[in-house]
């Protein structure tokens, strides 16, 4: 198992000093890193600002401050440039204007650049606790890069603040290894998420419904996440390995829904390097050693990563383009964020046992007039997380999964969860390029509540079953499907000899408008590994209120519940649709289905059309039997 090694830093004259005496020290033309996120040391910013004379062509270095950045004013141009490793809300417009700059780098891959000298540093200003009995200084809410910086640096100096939390793992740095202690107490900053809005609460369902009990979570920050994180209530022995968490995982963790014990290492331990949130984390963190505060180093490496079991991580792009390149850190040519950890978290939940990683992101932008899945990623965008890395993408409407999947069947996926408003524009950009069949039926305007009445989970005695509505790019699994029936499961569905079915026809079957018809495919696994093991659904063949029903199991799970199930759930969606009446021919030899139409109340009668039955429904007069509804359905 990969251990981290702690850094040995050097020993120092430690002494306590005014601010305005602590940065004169630090020499011109040097390079001066800043304390991160919530741990941004302002009395410190502010002294250097209120003694900017002093400073001629000096560098200003941070991975994120949420706080001030007066020196990416342009009134500081000859003393300060700031070169960002991500860009935050304070210093994008300096960025934009071209009075700061912005470096594209792994968050795992800054220490290195400090420990090498290929970015030496003149200073580290930090904020850090009061001593302990055993003279040391915690830093409290960000380790992330300064363990590097503070070993590396010429000068060290420490704001000492009472407010800041003295945290465990290896926040602790010595007392010794600081040249100039100034005493400040000022409340830190802090960085609220807000409610979660309607788009961000849709996303979050359906990010919940792949996670599983003994999941390791990373967390990206935003609205998003913290929607993911209140549909897990009902999770158990969630673990933490993330580069940060908000204040969205406060409830789990003190509901229990957080354990760590399933983790592959640092067991017991929810492993961080920086919290951004409120006093409420700041105070769940203090002295508490469930929570360890690593080096971004340890944190983001994917080799340490994918030691953890069953991995996820959860991050967000800007936009995506239909091959599923991901933009995360620019609009268009203008720089927005940066790379962060995202890149790290892919890679190494993909290495993960049964790990997997997600893109989470609005499918829109600007009130809904252009659409974040598009043909190609604006000009100037550049790629964060490469096409051949995306595992999951998720909109508010739905999860399209990639990886494993061709040019088409991906295109298929990432426009079936594009706004409505613009996927017949993807279609048709599709067909121009060649990337799917000119015959391609357009993507229906799907948003129809039925789809939600489709449980994820169900349970049959002793098999687990995962529900979700056909797509267009199952083309490939409804085939598959097909050509395992035995001859007899064919003739028993189709009322005929058929023996095969043609890609364009297993299309034509994928591309669902559930505006008016249903389908609900069964699986055997809640990955992607799973099979095709059921098909319910019915069509209306004209805009009238009837709709043909058709149930098909495969053989080797029939005679569990599915198929009732399935009758369950497509009677349910046809009185939504408003349908007047299903109806169904039935094989003569098809004891089964006739059985399961019987139970749901169907009427049963010769037919002279074919060589078996007619039954119909009346869902007018319908009444639900009894103990229909047996299954177990999360």
């Amino acid at each position: 198992m990969l251990l981290y090694e702690p850094y040995v830093y050097p020993k120092k004259n430690t002494r306590l000093v005014d601010a305005a005496k602590a940065v004169r020290q630090i020499r011109k033309g040097g390079r001066i890193l800043i304390g991160s996120g919530c741990a941004e040391p302002q009395h410190l910013v502010r002294a250097l600002i209120q003694n900017a004379d002093c400073f001629r062509d000096n560098e200003v270095v941070h991975i994120l401050t949420v706080g001030i950045a007066p020196y990416a004013d342009v009134r500081y141009a000859k003393n300060f440039r700031h070169n960002a490793f991500f860009i935050g809300h304070n210093i994008r417009q300096s960025v934009a204007e071209g009075h700061a700059d912005y470096m594209p780098i792994f968050l795992s891959e800054v220490p290195n650049l400090f420990k090498t000298g290929q970015m030496p540093l003149s200073a580290v200003l930090i904020q850090v606790s009061p001593p302990n009995n055993r003279n040391y200084v915690s830093l409290g809410v960000s380790v992330d890069i300064l363990p590097a910086a503070i070993a590396s640096a010429d000068l060290v100096i420490a704001q000492v603040n009472r407010n800041m939390p003295e945290t465990y793992g290896v926040s602790k740095i010595p007392l010794q290894c600081i040249d100039y202690l100034v005493e400040a107490d000022e409340a830190l900053i802090e960085f609220p998420q807000g409610e979660p809005d309607d788009v961000s609460m849709r996303i979050g369902k359906h990010l919940a419904k792949y996670i599983q009990d003994g999941d390791t979570l990373q967390l990206g920050i935003g609205n998003i996440p913290d929607a993911m994180l209140l549909n897990l209530k009902e999770k158990n022995d969630l673990g933490i390995h993330s580069e940060m968490v908000s204040d969205g995982i406060i409830e789990l963790y003190r509901n229990g829904n957080i354990t760590n014990n399933k983790k592959g290492i640092n067991r017991g331990r929810s492993i961080v390097s920086f919290v951004l949130g409120t006093r409420r984390i700041f105070d769940l963190i203090h002295r508490n050693k469930d929570f360890q505060f690593y080096p971004s180093e340890y944190t983001n490496d994917p080799f340490v990563i994918a030691q953890n079991n069953a991995m996820v991580s959860v991050n967000s792009a800007i936009q995506i383009d239909l091959t599923g390149q991901v933009c995360a850190d620019s609009l268009g040519a203008n720089f927005y964020s940066g790379f962060g950890g995202q890149v790290d978290f892919v890679r190494g939940a993909k290495r993960s046992r049964m790990g997997r990683s997600f893109i989470a992101l609005p499918s829109t932008a600007k009130n809904g007039t252009l659409s974040r899945i598009v043909p190609q990623l604006s000009p100037g965008a550049g790629v964060v997380t490469s096409r051949a890395d995306v595992h999951y993408v998720v909109t508010e409407y739905g999860t399209a999964y990639l990886h494993g999947k061709n040019v088409r069947e991906r295109a298929l996926a990432l426009a079936q969860i594009a706004h409505p408003d613009f996927r017949e524009e993807l279609l048709d950009y599709l067909k121009q390029k060649h990337y799917i069949y000119p015959e391609q039926k357009i993507l229906k305007d799907d948003d129809s509540k039925v789809k939600e009445l489709i449980p994820h989970h169900v349970k049959f005695q002793d098999k687990d079953i995962y529900f979700r509505p056909l797509r267009p790019f199952d083309q490939k699994a409804i085939q598959d499907f097909f050509y395992s029936h035995r001859p007899q499961t064919i003739y028993q569905r189709y009322l005929a000899n058929v023996e095969s079915l043609s890609f364009m026809e297993a299309g034509a079957r994928v591309s669902v408008d559930y505006n008016k018809d249903m389908a609900i495919a069964g699986y055997d696994h809640w990955m992607p590994i799973g099979r095709m093991v059921c098909i319910g659904r019915y069509i209306r063949h004209d805009e009238s209120a009837e709709a043909e029903i058709g149930i098909v199991v495969k053989e080797d799970f029939q005679g569990i519940g599915i198929g009732n199930f399935l009758c369950d759930m497509l009677i349910q969606a046809a009185r939504e649709h408003g349908i007047r009446q299903l109806y169904a021919y039935v094989a003569q030899t098809n004891g089964v289905m006739l059985k399961i139409f019987k139970n749901h109340n169907f009427t049963v009668k010769p037919s002279s059309e074919v060589d078996g039955y007619y039954v119909k429904l009346d869902l007018e007069n319908e009444e639900i039997l009894p103990g229909q509804k047996t299954h177990n359905a999360t």
